[in-house]
């Protein structure tokens, strides 16, 4: 970066925020820009969203479950629906649709080599459709490759599907729960229930866990292990296979991976289907050792919870200004996009939200927390997300966890959420023309970063401390998971604003490797007035740009856990935990019931009573379920997502809300 392409007019260290701020030369009539910014920002109001979301209509016949979208190399457009059957249209706004194949077993992959050869990736195979006769209907079925395990586990799913250069087809597999039961009888392979670690969730069967490769002669060669849930697999147009995982015990947030082969990506289960396994893995550092990291994270909560596939812009500029880069639909009503860089030989970068439906508190409760986990929480939802103002127009579904780009370059949403949530279907969304005001890329530099926007920002903001706000935290690498750890503000000691306003360079006090840093800018506008649309990201900064990497512990923080003055549990704070996390499962007045898509387990009733109610276990007792969750139920640990504090306040405010009053209690929030 040379001088000669920033002007300047002082260099000026402000002793009150430690920052050594560049000033851009600020232009003339400071009051008069900020009316005619509010006239701009009306206006703005009143006009179209920058990207509209559309609706598909689907035929009356569909059972709307969309759980895989592809076009044909001719430009009809295919879907899967978790029922079993596929569907094409050459006129998906219009159609007619005509089904192609129906009877497969939950579908959540298609890849359309042409409008007579379709392949699907179902639970137990890779089948190759065809239309041998030419009446549009597939009357040949064929396994291509059926060399994985399946059980009749009901949280048991394979995933893709692409196919790379050489003719090779790439899917994933993903582990069972044990919340729900996994038969040992007349197994179609030998299954081992053996652990490898403390893990939660097993890989009973061969290559459960894993990413595979299959080749055109049908030949399976396994490439990667250690996935909990790859629900999303991606190529990009270099040829690079990229899966998305889902956060749970040991990976305690969500992920996109670059899958290399013979590498492990940190869940341990799967290990036992490699050829060097020689028994369980008793230390959880040489565990964590083996452990490749992710490409970028998907901070929970703020980015989702559960992201789908990962699809590249490849639109030459017809879905607006991020050619290249990708983007990840996730069960929540939220679609984030990915600008990676490679460093030191490894792919990391920036993830950042694209469009998101109705955040926050308020909405969840609006919703009588009947579809929450399908709202992505605001900060007042406790789950660090930045709230924007909504949009208008068609919103967003929920499920959105299959896309594809369109020929005329815009982006299809297939949504299912599996009885979680409503609204299953098929969505677009079409760039207006219209250039949304966005960070189009964060990249690393020596001593920090280069943020550049998709147009001019305001100079004068652009160069103000009071303007940027940079925090760092780590995930730690537990069998429970892990909370944000080693949480701390980033001191930013320098700004560098290009003379055209089109970046910024930020300078930081200190840029480690192993974190991952959020960016969050306040109140910066256009040159034009308009407000940034989503003033927030994530860099997920693994190495530096000499190649050095963390070589601190990744299974304990580095800094000590803050104090904090307590007047011990807050039940009004438990209300907001409950309302956010809880009350999917338990119901807002706590009655209970069955999980969504495994009715035969019913979460805890909080209104029951009698020695065998939820609520006459002791505090102590009942602590230690919501941190470590409760074995063979489908009550899943929290000790990775909530504080100690957090839990303390859930706990009080089921006393308070539901139950009966315990003398046996704990009084530190510290489960």
């Amino acid at each position: 970066m040379t001088p000669s392409r920033f002007f300047f007019t002082a260099g000026r260290f402000n002793a009150s925020n430690r920052v050594n701020t560049l000033f851009v030369n600020p232009l003339p009539g400071r009051c008069l820009r900020s009316l005619a910014w509010g006239i701009v920002g009306l206006a703005a109001l009143a006009a179209a969203n920058t990207y509209e979301i559309q609706e598909i209509p689907l035929p009356e016949a569909m059972v709307p479950e969309i759980s895989a979208v592809a076009f044909t190399p001719g430009g009809s457009l295919v879907v899967a629906n978790r029922h079993g059957e596929v569907w094409v249209t050459a006129q998906p706004a219009t159609g007619p649709w005509r089904r192609f194949a129906f009877g497969l077993h939950e579908p959540l992959g298609v890849l359309a080599l042409s409008e007579s050869e379709i392949l699907v990736t179902q639970r137990p195979e890779l089948t190759r459709l065809r239309d041998t006769v030419g009446d549009g209907v597939a009357d040949h079925y064929e396994t291509v490759n059926d060399d994985w395990c399946v059980t009749d586990n009901w949280h048991e799913f394979t995933f893709g599907l692409r196919q790379d250069a050489q003719g090779h087809f790439l899917l994933a597999t993903g582990l069972p729960d044990v919340a729900g039961p996994i038969s040992t009888r007349y197994p179609r392979v030998p299954l081992s229930l053996e652990k490898v670690h403390r893990e939660a969730k097993p890989s009973p069967g061969q290559y459960e866990g894993w990413v595979l490769r299959v080749a055109p002669d049908g030949a399976m060669t396994p490439l990667a292990c250690g996935f909990r849930a790859a629900a999303g697999l991606g190529l990009s147009p270099q040829g690079d296979v990229f899966v998305t995982d889902q956060q749970g015990d040991y990976i305690a947030t969500s992920t996109l991976v670059h899958v290399q082969p013979g590498r492990f990506y940190g869940h341990p289960a799967s290990l036992k289907w490699r050829q060097d396994y020689r028994g369980p893995i008793q230390d959880l550092d040489t565990l964590a050792a083996m452990r490749s990291p992710e490409a970028v994270a998907l901070p929970h909560g703020a980015l989702g919870g559960s992201p789908g596939e990962p699809v590249w812009d490849t639109t030459a500029g017809r879905f607006g200004p991020f050619e290249g880069q990708i983007f990840i639909g996730d069960f929540t009503k939220l679609i984030s996009r990915v600008f990676l860089e490679k460093v030191a030989g490894e792919f990391q970068g920036a993830a950042f939200p694209f469009i998101r439906d109705a955040v926050g508190l308020e909405a969840i409760l609006a919703n009588s927390g009947a579809d929450n986990l399908t709202i992505p929480a605001g900060k007042d939802g406790l789950k660090h997300f930045r709230d924007v103002p909504p949009r208008s127009g068609t919103p967003l579904r929920a499920g959105n966890m299959r896309m594809a780009f369109a020929p005329d370059g815009s982006l299809y949403l297939g949504q299912t959420t599996r009885g979680w949530g409503q609204g299953d279907g098929l969505q677009r969304i079409v760039w207006s023309g219209k250039t949304p005001v966005e960070i189009e890329k964060i990249q690393l530099t020596p001593a920090g970063f280069r943020l550049t926007f998709t147009t001019a920002m305001d100079a004068e903001e652009l160069a103000s401390p009071q303007t940027w706000r940079v925090r760092r935290f780590r995930y730690l690498y537990l069998p429970t998971g892990s909370p944000r750890t080693d949480e701390a503000t980033c001191q930013v000691t320098t700004i560098r604003p290009a003379a055209d306003a089109r970046s910024v360079e930020l300078r930081l006090a200190d840029l480690d490797p192993g974190y991952i840093y959020e960016i969050e800018p306040e109140k910066l506008h256009s040159a034009n007035g308009a407000a940034l649309e989503n003033p927030l990201a994530f860099y997920t900064l693994t190495r530096l740009l000499d190649g050095k990497v963390f070589t601190g512990p990744l299974s304990s923080p580095l800094l000590a856990a803050a104090e904090r003055k307590t007047t011990g549990p807050n039940a009004e704070a438990g209300r907001q935990v409950y309302a956010t996390f809880c009350v999917t499962c338990h119901q807002a007045d706590g009655s209970g019931g069955g999980l969504p898509g495994a009715p035969q387990l019913a979460a805890a009733n909080f209104r029951q009573r009698g020695p065998e109610a939820p609520l006459a276990k002791t505090d102590d007792q009942l602590l230690h379920i919501i941190t470590h969750g409760a074995q063979g139920k489908p009550m899943p640990p929290f000790g990775g997502v909530l504080q100690p504090q957090q839990i303390h306040d859930v706990l009080a405010y089921l006393r308070a809300a539901f139950g009966e009053k315990t003398a046996a209690s704990s009084t530190s929030p510290n489960p």
